[in-house]
């Protein structure tokens, strides 16, 4: 996490003593002149042989230092930063360039260790109170952040620098309210027309409440309500963050059924996060389940990587289990190239892979027993259809992935993410009559290998009206193995 300050003068308050104990060692010339030019991989090589020789030198060691933060290379940057205070321990220029470096690798708790020393100090007190303000505003303690700025305005009351933070803090913690509507089609056939409205505000690291609720009429006449409350919990030491949620889900047709989940996420190193939950929502995805009150519980864990200098990776796990003590596990995965970018235009490549089987088979024939047996043609296969749910059978797909964002101007971002099924197979169900030794027929079901190709393509586009409103459309087409949909809304979101 980078601390930009709005004036550069509280930036030289240490940098500048950094380079105030000059040499006229040859090497640490040439160091300096590549870090002029931002040249910091070869300054590092430059310095890694130099440093074994000079490794009681105070500025061969801050010099170092420095290097090695801003080569991502925290661990032993921070190794040589404490070289160099053991050195000389009472120079608070070095002690404030390390607890930039601690804050800006995001190690808050050692950098605020730091700041409540440099901020008794004139020359350092500025920077390290600006660099607190920061880190309690980004930890959630935004009451202490506050408290922070307007110490700082008292020391500097004609200063600008905190204009960007206060503002910051103003749109996290402003109430918003979210709504989108939306129309589905798809081949089953189903229809239906859905709203959506969240209405929520963050408050603190334990408080960050919103209420959700969703509106579902389908096609004929059924209709679908939820509400949810949920709270985010931001546990900034721990790196971990905890979403919980409860409500209720009312099928028209039936009884109503309460509604939530519980989930965790943990920074377990750099750019890598472990997220772990459990949820129970309403499964609407067929035409059967929007009659009657069904519920899908789901066990999730999620692996994800995050460089945008280099690729993302995604691997996650989900068991959804239903009341009929059936069970459909999937795991996914995919990696993202970084951004390409190309004038106003970014462009991300991928591969995805998935994975998905169920315990128990719900491929229901369409016909009773007694019509089949009437119709019965030993050539054709019954009609069938998934009830009340989908349930897949060693289901395998890989994707081809691409990602397009186009921002023309602050007014327009339109983004666009279509994958594509190069290579995927299941085992298809089919239905048959068969004789059960006793002279009856009876349906059976058996099971054939098939190849198929889905794909989905989804756009979007975004319109701010301004710094309070913004507008966004979407569209999805997408065809899987089970049906093909057409999905499109409009979401309008305002902070007030």
């Amino acid at each position: 996490m980078k601390f930009i300050l709005s004036y550069i003068f509280v930036f030289l308050l240490g940098s500048t003593t950094l380079f105030s104990q000059t040499k006229n060692d040859e090497t640490i010339q040439k160091a300096r002149t590549l870090i002029n030019e931002k040249q910091y991989a070869k300054a590092e090589n430059l310095l890694s042989n130099y440093y074994p020789s000079h490794s009681d030198d105070l500025e061969t060691n801050w010099l170092y230092a420095q290097v090695l933060h801003w080569n991502n290379k925290n661990n032993l940057s921070e190794e040589k930063f404490q070289k160099a205070i053991a050195l000389s321990p009472k120079n608070t220029a070095i002690q404030l360039d390390y607890a930039r470096m601690l804050y800006e690798s995001g190690r808050f708790t050692k950098a605020q260790g730091l700041l409540v020393l440099l901020k008794e100090n004139e020359d350092t007190k500025a920077e390290s109170l600006l660099m607190e303000a920061h880190i309690y505003f980004w930890t959630g303690k935004v009451n202490e952040a506050k408290r922070t700025i307007n110490e700082i305005k008292k020391l500097y009351p004609t200063t600008d620098i905190t204009n960007d933070l206060f503002k910051n803090i103003v749109e996290a913690t402003s109430p918003y309210l979210k709504t989108n509507f939306e129309y589905q089609s798809d081949n089953q056939p189903m229809k239906f027309f859905g709203e959506k409205f969240e209405l929520g505000q963050y408050r603190s690291w334990l408080f960050n409440p919103k209420l959700e609720i969703t509106n579902y009429n389908f096609t004929p006449t059924e209709q679908a309500l939820t509400a949810k409350l949920c709270n985010q919990l931001y546990f900034a030491s721990l790196g971990l963050s905890t979403n919980l949620s409860v409500g209720i889900y009312k099928n028209f047709s039936e009884k109503t059924d309460w509604i939530g989940g519980i989930d965790f996420n943990l920074k377990i190193v750099k750019n890598t996060s472990l997220k772990l939950g459990y949820n129970k929502k309403p499964y609407l995805g067929t035409l059967t389940s929007t009659t009657f009150n069904l519920t899908q519980n789901t066990i999730f864990g999620d692996l994800d990587y995050e460089n945008n200098k280099l690729f993302s990776v995604h691997a996650g796990y989900n068991n959804q289990f239903f009341s009929d003590k059936n069970a459909i596990q999937s795991f996914s995965s995919w990696v993202i190239s970084k951004p390409f970018k190309l004038s106003d235009l970014k462009i991300q490549f991928g591969y995805g892979f998935s994975y998905s089987d169920a315990k128990n088979n719900l491929y229901t024939s369409k016909q009773t027993l007694t019509d089949a047996i009437s119709n019965f043609n030993p050539n054709e296969t019954i009609d069938g259809y998934y009830n009340p749910y989908f349930t897949p059978k060693n289901q395998m797909v890989n994707s081809a992935l691409v990602l397009l964002d186009y921002q023309p101007s602050k007014l327009f971002e339109i983004g666009i993410k279509a994958n594509y099924g190069f290579a995927a197979k299941c085992q298809n169900p089919y239905i048959y009559l068969q004789n059960d030794g006793i002279g009856n027929s009876v349906f059976a079901t058996n099971f054939s290998s098939t190849s198929f190709n889905p794909y989905e393509v989804s756009g979007t586009v975004t319109h701010p009206i301004s710094s309070k409103f913004e507008i966004k459309a979407s569209f999805t087409h997408q065809e899987t193995f089970f049906y093909n949909r057409n999905n499109a809304s409009l979401g309008l979101n305002y902070r007030f």
